[in-house]
């Protein structure tokens, strides 16, 4: 038994049916201007434009379906953030749930980018703009018809807020007493059963705003 050291020992030679194929330095230099941008380079810009953290940005960019679909949805309602939260979270969710693959996902981005403009508007809020996701998955349709159909349009009448507040401040005379005795978790729970009495449609920004108010009388 001897060692192969180079080429002649393993006895090389041309294939004598296959020409020689030589490729001009213009021909390489258009392929390399005309190849889209990969997912490394793609993270990287992800990490640097848009603020995402390692673990987010992997997670986008392990789909170029997800990564379109983040930078389309993203420069039409300006909030990469939202965007990022959406597909990390929800998005990632339902398609691990159901089996899809991303290029399965039954909206578009202008789609998203709708959903998370009509929470930033406060039209919906967060726990309300979740059933319309997974609607808008199980029934595709934009999220506007959604909420005009189901009845969903986040409660932001002043009016409307402070009687819901102060119902659910008389029938829960022992919260009022925990908050004024420094237990801030009181004031959480009393928001929570104002959201669960409007079934997730009163604004909870309102509702803190307005149980605080009420809670320093």
């Amino acid at each position: 038994m001897r060692d192969k050291e180079n080429a002649d020992d393993y006895r090389y030679f041309p294939e004598p049916d296959l020409v020689a194929i030589n490729l001009s330095e213009e021909y390489i230099e258009n392929i390399k201007n005309n190849l889209p941008e990969l997912p490394e380079s793609r993270k990287k810009r992800y990490l640097e434009e848009y603020n995402l953290s390692e673990k987010d940005a992997n997670i986008i960019t392990s789909s170029k379906y997800l990564s379109d679909l983040f930078e389309q949805a993203t420069k039409i309602c300006n909030n990469p953030k939202a965007v990022n939260n959406w597909i990390i979270s929800d998005i990632s969710r339902i398609l691990n749930e159901t089996e899809m693959d991303p290029v399965e996902i039954p909206f578009d981005s202008k789609q998203l980018a709708k959903l998370v403009i009509l929470i930033d508007k406060g039209t919906i809020s967060s726990s309300i703009a979740k059933k319309v996701l997974v609607e808008m998955f199980e029934h595709p349709r934009d999220p506007e018809d959604i909420i005009d159909e189901k009845g969903w349009i986040q409660i932001s009448d002043e009016g409307a807020i402070k009687e819901i507040v102060l119902k659910i401040l008389e029938e829960n005379p022992k919260s009022i007493e925990d908050y004024k005795a420094g237990k801030d978790r009181a004031l959480g729970f009393l928001v929570g059963q104002a959201m669960k009495q409007t079934k997730g449609k009163a604004n909870p920004k309102m509702l803190n705003e307005m149980f605080l108010e009420e809670l320093k009388k």
